[in-house]
Parts: C-alpha cells; structure tokens; sequence
C-alpha cells in the first residue's frame, strides 16, 4: 500500500463550488483511481468513501452516486469514490476479487483519504448499498477509528440465502409459473453446492450450466467463463456472516432498506440487523425502511427516491460529523 498519489492530467476541476481533484492509490500492484470531491467552503472537511455494489461499476456507481454525492456535499461532506479494477481509469479486472479483496481496497481507500490535507482524518465514514452494504459492515467492524458508516439494502444473510431470495422474489414478480421457480431455486442452490464439493469449471458448464442455458428461467445469475466460475467459488468459500460483523460494530451505523426490494429481505434484514447492533451494545445505531422503496430506495418502477431518502443520508452524516469525535465506539 502507498500514499494517495494525484493523477496527472486531470488533477482539479471546479463545478458549482465543488473541487474535484482526481486521486489514486496503490492496491496489490494495481492502481486504483477515483474522484475526491470536496465542497469549496475552505478548512477541512469530512468525507464518505462511497463503495459500488456487485458487477462492473465506474466511480460514479453507473450513474447511481451523483444525487447522493452532491446531498452530502450541499451539508460539506466531502466525498470518494474510485473505479473497480478494469472499470475507468482503474487497472486490474473486477471479478478477480470477492469480499475480503473489495474489503481491503476500500480500507487502502480510506487510509489515501484520511493522508489529504484537505480532509479532517477523524471524520472518515462510509456509504454503499447492496453487496456494498457487506463491504461497509466488513470495515465498519473492523476499523476502530472509522467514524460512522451507512450501509444500503445491506444484507443481513449470506450470499447463498440473498441469492435464493432474489433468484425467488425477482421470478414472481415476474410472474412464472412455480415449476419454473423450483428448476431456477434448484439451479443456484447447485451452484452454491458446487465450491464446497471443489468440482472444476468444465465440469460444472457441462452438468449443469450448459443445460440451463436453454431453460426459460435462466437469467438471474450468470457465469460465462471460468474466471466468473472462479469469483462464484471465491465468494463461496469465504463464508461470509453478516450478523457476525455486525454484532462487533460499536461506531454510528445507518441501515436503509426499501420494503418493496425483491433482492433482500428488507423487513427479516432491518429486525436481524437492529438486534445484532443492539448486542453489540452499539450507542448510535439506527435502522429505518422505506416502505415504498425498491432495492436502491427508489419509487418501485422509478429513477425517483423515495421520498426523505436523500435528505436522511444527509442530515444524519452532517449530524455525526458537526461534533467533536466520540471516544465511546
């Protein structure tokens, strides 16, 4: 790992009184790059490290971060967010890497923050939804001095069990018929098996994906090759536990979640994660559901978030980070 090193060619530009200055850092070799945007009122400011969920994703979350970026920048929040390797600038290949390996970028992530001078080191957090939401509670329970984190439709179950409820609830809400359901739950329980039984990637195409290629339920997950085989196997086999973390979290969280999300259980996630919180004797945990919410807050159908979404993010950043550092995380 290494300091933050501003990249040449594109190191600031300014925009509705915002400073972006382009950042990377050194991760395993790679050079990962991103966007320091910080708001042009002078001294220091806090800053989110805002974290992409699964897929290919640039430093703009596909177009998904900017209104959230720019509501905690409006409170003088700065914000970081980079390229997963092989997206934008970044060097390296995105499904070289799991959990663990995402975990680690995003912690080099915010030691490359924390070294800028424009940003005050104590007042460092964290922001993603999805997979993300695992990323933030992986650091969020590991980094003592991490000032708060906020996690997005993050799961409070494993990557199996997400992946049997999307695989489920996004079919009905399509509405196919429940034989077609049984073939497709069967078909990634079988992937998920596959890992623990070491079988090859040859093998696994030939029994089992081939097959399924031809079936009208194919689609909700999708491996083309053997390097995608290979991340399936990686994210397997670390056997994440959610509720583990999230039980050893003693730092200002925030869990989100849309009600009407077909990827998570969001009311089963809200209950698991307040009560794993509750026993790590967190002092600032707070969980709040969006009823008309879909997997990314928004009005179910819609590019719209639902309403007071932006605004909480907002507010309950600035309100964790406009007061001297708590000593009690």
């Amino acid at each position: 790992m290494s300091a933050g090193v501003r990249v040449p060619g594109r190191f600031c530009s300014v925009r509705n009184e915002v400073l972006t200055e382009s950042l990377g850092f050194e991760w395993e070799g790679l050079s990962l790059i991103g966007d320091l945007c910080i708001p042009d009122s002078g001294g220091q400011h806090p800053v989110v490290v805002m974290i992409q969920g699964s897929g290919p994703a640039d430093r703009t979350g596909n177009g998904y971060f900017p209104p959230i970026r720019d509501a905690f920048l409006a409170r003088g929040i700065a914000t970081f967010a980079f390229d997963k390797p092989g997206c934008g600038e970044s060097d390296g290949c995105w499904r070289d890497y799991a959990l663990e390996s995402r975990a680690d970028q995003v912690v080099t992530a915010i030691e490359t923050v924390r070294e800028q001078d424009i940003i005050d080191g104590g007042l460092v957090g964290l922001w993603r939804q999805s997979q993300g939401g695992w990323l933030v509670q992986m650091p969020a329970s590991r980094l003592p001095d991490l000032r708060f984190a906020i996690a997005n439709s993050g799961p409070s179950i494993s990557l199996p069990d997400q992946d049997l409820y999307g695989c489920e609830h996004s079919m009905r809400a399509q509405g196919p018929k429940e034989a077609e359901i049984e073939k497709a739950l069967h078909f990634v329980f079988e992937i998920h098996e596959a890992p623990r039984d070491d079988i090859d990637y040859n093998t696994f195409n030939d029994q089992l994906f081939s097959p399924a290629r031809t079936e009208s339920w194919y689609g909700y997950m999708t491996i083309d090759d053997a390097q995608d085989w290979q991340l399936i196997c990686s994210f397997v086999n670390e056997q994440y536990e959610p509720v583990e973390a999230l039980r050893r979290i003693r730092r200002s969280f925030l869990a989100v979640y849309g009600g009407r999300d077909v990827l998570v259980p969001a009311w089963q996630c809200a209950s698991e994660s307040g009560q794993a919180l509750q026993q790590a004797i967190n002092p600032d945990a707070t969980i709040v559901v969006f009823p008309d919410g879909d997997h990314r807050i928004r009005k179910a159908g819609t590019l719209e978030f639902a309403d007071g979404y932006v605004d909480l993010l907002a507010t309950w950043t600035a309100h964790r980070t406009s007061s001297s550092p708590q000593t009690t995380r």
